[in-house]
């Protein structure tokens, strides 16, 4: 009996060992910071759904923000997330790297890339498609995740 005991313990102490060296900490940061950026662009076609507004998110490749109607560059229209403090999310303080991009969302919640007005604009769709590659600092495993055409529903 005191022989399984100890085998079992070796074991579980063995796949703690293993696990810990195959999953790294970057893996784990980027994969929480690709969870939080993609919740702050659902916050976003929410937002422009319950206000019947334009509302997006841009990143430049240095920053990420919020913004409301088609001029995201503008100060005036950038809006601090939920959980940050400032408008513009740096991504060199989460530990990231990202893809530029830029994606309006309507009143009814559809995606775009570029929005003028309601007769100008560029929805996403097969021909267009919006994705979004996040990897960690210092760089490990990326991850690409898109916007679907259509309804804005992100994997």
């Amino acid at each position: 009996m005191i022989e399984i005991i100890s085998t079992l313990v070796i074991i579980g102490i063995t796949a703690i060992i293993v696990i810990s060296r195959i999953t790294s900490t970057s893996d784990s940061g980027r994969s929480a910071q690709e969870s939080a950026i993609k919740n702050h662009i659902r916050y976003a076609q929410a937002t422009a759904m319950k206000r019947g507004e334009i509302w997006g998110i841009k990143c430049d490749g240095a920053d990420y923000w919020l913004f409301r109607t088609n001029a995201p560059d503008t100060v005036a229209n950038q809006i601090v997330l939920p959980a940050e403090d400032n408008a513009k999310v740096a991504l060199a303080n989460k530990n990231i790297i990202m893809t530029a991009f830029t994606v309006f969302f309507d009143g009814n919640g559809r995606p775009y890339t570029a929005y003028t007005s309601a007769v100008t604009n560029t929805p996403v769709s097969a021909a267009n498609p919006l994705s979004i590659t996040v990897d960690s600092v210092p760089a490990s495993t990326a991850a690409t995740f898109g916007v679907t055409p259509e309804t804005g529903f992100i994997p």
